[in-house]
Order: C-alpha cells, then sequence, then structure tokens
C-alpha cells in the first residue's frame, strides 16, 4: 500500500513511518526542514525507493501543493494520509485561557487545525478512492468535556476533530477519521502512558485496514474505538 505521514520527524509521526517501512509499504515522509532530518537519515538509507522525505509544512500551502504533486510522482495515488503535526505553544502550557498569551493561539490554529485542511486540499486529488485521511487529534474535545490545561492546545484540536466530520459530510469517496493517539510519550508529551510506538501500531492496524473502522464513527481513538463527542 502506499502511505503519506506528515509530521514524520520525531515522536509518533517516525513510529508510525518505521512501523509502515517495516510492514513492506512505500511512504511518504512530510516533515519541516528544507533537508532530511537526522531521525530519517537511517531510514532513508535502509529502505532506499520505498521511502520519499519532503519538505511539508502545513502552515504553508505552496509546500503542501509541491509536497502532494512529488509525493504522486513517487508513488502515484495515495491510499492513507495521516496527519501527525501539530504544537503546543511555551505559554499554553504555562497559564489558563484567561491569563495566557492570546497571540500564540493562532499559531497553534494554523498548525492544528488550519494544517490538516491545507492537507486534504492538496491531498485529495491525489488519493486513492475509498481511501483514508487520519488526523491526529486528541481525548477530551468534545464541547462537554472541559479542563484547564494547555487551552489552547484543546480548542485546536476540538477544532480538528469536527474537520473529519465536515469533511465526511462533504466528500464521499474518501473516509476520514480523527484519531485519538492515546497519550504516547513524545517529546510533546512528556506524561504519556504508552510508548509512541505502541500508538503507531494501533494507528497502523486502522490505516492497513486490519482494524475495521466505519466512516459513520469518524472520531475513533488509535484502537479503533468510538470517542465521545
Amino acid at each position: 500500500m502506499r502511505f503519506a505521514v506528515i509530521g514524520a520527524k520525531r515522536g509518533l509521526g517516525l513510529a508510525l513511518t518505521q512501523r509502515l517501512l517495516a510492514e513492506g509499504h512505500k511512504v511518504a515522509a512530510g516533515v519541516r526542514e528544507r533537508d532530511v532530518p537526522e531521525s530519517l537519515k537511517a531510514l532513508a538509507s535502509q529502505y532506499g525507493d520505498k521511502l520519499l522525505v519532503g519538505p511539508a509544512d502545513v502552515t504553508s500551502e505552496d509546500d503542501i501543493k509541491f509536497f502532494a504533486e512529488t509525493v504522486a510522482a513517487f508513488m502515484g495515488n495515495v491510499d492513507v494520509l495521516c496527519v501527525v503535526a501539530g504544537v503546543i505553544m511555551p505559554g499554553d502550557r504555562a497559564y489558563p485561557l484567561h491569563m495566557g498569551d492570546v497571540s500564540e493561539i493562532p499559531s497553534t490554529f494554523a498548525v492544528n487545525t488550519l494544517g490538516p485542511i491545507i492537507a486534504v486540499k492538496y491531498f485529495y486529488p491525489v488519493m486513492e478512492k475509498g481511501g483514508k485521511v487520519l488526523i491526529i487529534t486528541s481525548e477530551g474535545v468534545g464541547v462537554r468535556n472541559a479542563y484547564s490545561g494547555i487551552p489552547g492546545y484543546a480548542l485546536s484540536k476540538t477544532a480538528a476533530t469536527k474537520v473529519s466530520g465536515i469533511l465526511t459530510a462533504s466528500a464521499n469517496d474518501v473516509d476520514f477519521y480523527s484519531v485519538h493517539p492515546g497519550r504516547p510519550l513524545t517529546d510533546m508529551n512528556q506524561n504519556g502512558e504508552i510508548s509512541a510506538e505502541e500508538s503507531a501500531d494501533g494507528i497502523y492496524r486502522i490505516m492497513a485496514g486490519i482494524t475495521p473502522v466505519s466512516r459513520k464513527i469518524w472520531y475513533i481513538d488509535y484502537m479503533g474505538n468510538p470517542m465521545e463527542m
């Protein structure tokens, strides 16, 4: 199968890229850098023409458009796109919403919410009919669920989760899912409860069709279970 992972430099995105390659699939790994990051150089050497690494800053339409075109030239139509790229701004960890730096919130939304929309805009034309798009979001993003921690991130991921629902209602030839990754231990989340590899394993099984999912339930966890809205 043919997969694209945006946000593949580290953490969950890197673990997912490693797993996909180990299973013998073709993978396009999108990163913010112009050059291949150190974390992917060994994989590029090991897997050769099974792996494409390219710049894919989700805040840049030009970047994502070029990456999508490059991916299509590399592997043809994409079976599954997974958008892992995300950000938590420094002040978001330090202050509650009513005391934080409001100027950080647009930057958070630019990556976490608009980023997946931009990715879908340019990858949809090169998606295989019946393919999947996975947007990695978070837990507790329902309107009835609220807590004070990392508020800008929570707001952006709530909106990103709704993105999959709107896309599902908008296009019937590709399935869209917002996926809670299960609190993996990564650079972004130092209080993780599972390894990035365990999270990647569950997400891989959804991407590869091993774990069945239905487009009628577009907010799920990394094991394919429905999440509460």
